[in-house]
């Protein structure tokens, strides 16, 4: 996809910059689907407002955004350097912000994909300004933070289900239950009767399913699925970012969607079956991607429309908390729409709300208008890149929160000076 950001429209004002309030923890897994609640609103427009947000952005210097080369009084300082650590899922579009962000401002972002579990680590030791996550934060996990930190949702895709059959001509359809007893170790082998069913053609091998070794978003996605449709995954296995799974003897564990996406395409990975993430799904599994059942009983390949078909669903039904709030209950899976892919998730971004805290990261007022001005600008400008490279935009109605969360991001109680 194109570097260039799209001719923005002309610009209202940009959102308020109003404290989001306090919530309840709960210590639920799960947000009560609530029929009928409307929830967060105005979310049939996600792409829409989305796309008027970068206008404003462009149109009013709310993202902080003017040229960078200006000398003027309260310039955006430049030549600041922006760390991160975290999920892997959302390397390929991290890349495109990394490059593009330093190309519209003159500051630059150093992300490494070392997983949601290393990112939250390496945050929580004071190593980045942010971390990346498809994960909502446990109650544990959150009071374990070096302090207040704002949960902003950035992005969004599908968990792709990939596989690897010669010969198969596919697409491999299956359901939440079949993959869990692929996972449990009860299906061993491809030609089993279960999956035959609905797949003539299953080879005699042996199912060589692939995991991956660190703390890994997708990891939790797809616990989650599995925990959603199967009972006995639910009590043995659970919704874990990084599952103890049951000892399958075929059993290879892999680090990076990276590596367990290459492993499944090799010709090692003859008969294996993995889960990553869309963009690394379609570069190394073109067309080994397997058509996932969902609630409706339709079997779905996963793509950027039905996937974000779902997560507005879901944004429809569910009541969101507050940026500093508890996520730990918020999920995607499973929309029951016909057509939705059933493997969806948001990818959020995890920063203190006073970075000061992090002193020997964040070591002036000035470098945290920087911060400020990246994660403004990956609302904004950013998102134009999400569907080219199969992702999706978060709801309108969190993307507005984000921009509201973002201006309650001071220095030590002093505000960050608005810079242009």
């Amino acid at each position: 996809m194109s570097d260039a950001s799209p001719t923005p429209p002309a610009a209202p004002s940009p959102p308020s910059s109003a404290d989001p309030p306090s919530a309840p923890e709960t210590a639920a897994r799960r947000v009560v689907r609530r029929s009928g609640q409307t929830g967060l609103y105005a979310v049939v427009g996600t792409i829409v407002v989305v796309a008027i947000l970068v206008g404003v952005g462009y149109e009013t210097h709310w993202y902080g955004l003017a040229p960078a080369a200006s000398a003027k009084p309260g310039a955006c300082p430049i030549g600041v350097t922006v760390s991160g650590a975290g999920a892997s899922f959302l390397s390929a579009l991290m890349s495109q912000w990394s490059t593009s962000y330093t190309a519209a401002t003159q500051n630059k972002v150093n992300y490494n994909p070392n997983g949601a579990g290393g990112g939250i680590t390496s945050f929580n030791n004071k190593l980045v300004n942010f971390a990346a996550t498809d994960e909502p934060l446990t109650d544990a996990q959150t009071k374990a933070l070096p302090g207040t930190a704002l949960f902003l949702p950035v992005t969004g895709g599908p968990v792709a289900i990939i596989y690897n059959l010669p010969g198969f001509t596919g697409p491999l359809q299956l359901t939440g239950a079949q993959l869990a007893d692929i996972y449990l170790g009860t299906i061993t082998n491809w030609d089993d009767s279960s999956l035959a069913t609905l797949n003539p053609g299953l080879p005699d091998q042996t199912i060589i399913p692939v995991v991956r070794s660190d703390a890994a978003g997708t990891s939790y996605v797809l616990t989650n699925y599995l925990s959603d449709d199967d009972a006995t995954f639910a009590s043995t296995v659970g919704i874990s970012i990084q599952p103890t799974w049951p000892t399958v003897a075929a059993e290879v564990e892999e680090h990076g969607n990276s590596g367990l996406s290459t492993y499944v395409a090799s010709t090692a990975g003859q008969y294996s079956i993995g889960y990553v993430d869309l963009a690394d799904a379609e570069t190394n599994n073109a067309g080994q991607i397997a058509g996932m059942q969902n609630p409706h009983g339709d079997y779905v390949v996963p793509s950027v429309k039905d996937t974000q078909s779902a997560i507005n669903y879901w944004a429809t039904q569910e009541t969101f908390p507050p940026a500093a709030g508890n996520w730990s209950a918020v999920t995607f899976v499973n929309s029951p729409q016909a057509g939705d892919y059933p493997l969806a998730t948001l990818s959020y971004f995890l920063v203190l709300q006073n970075p000061a805290i992090a002193s020997s990261i964040d070591p002036s007022v000035a470098f945290t208008q920087v911060l400020v001005q990246f994660l403004n600008w990956v609302i904004g400008p950013g998102q134009s890149y999400a569907s080219g490279l199969d992702y999706n935009v978060p709801p309108a109605a969190l993307v507005t929160q984000d921009s509201g969360a973002i201006q309650t991001i001071n220095y030590a109680g002093t505000p960050i000076p608005a810079c242009g």
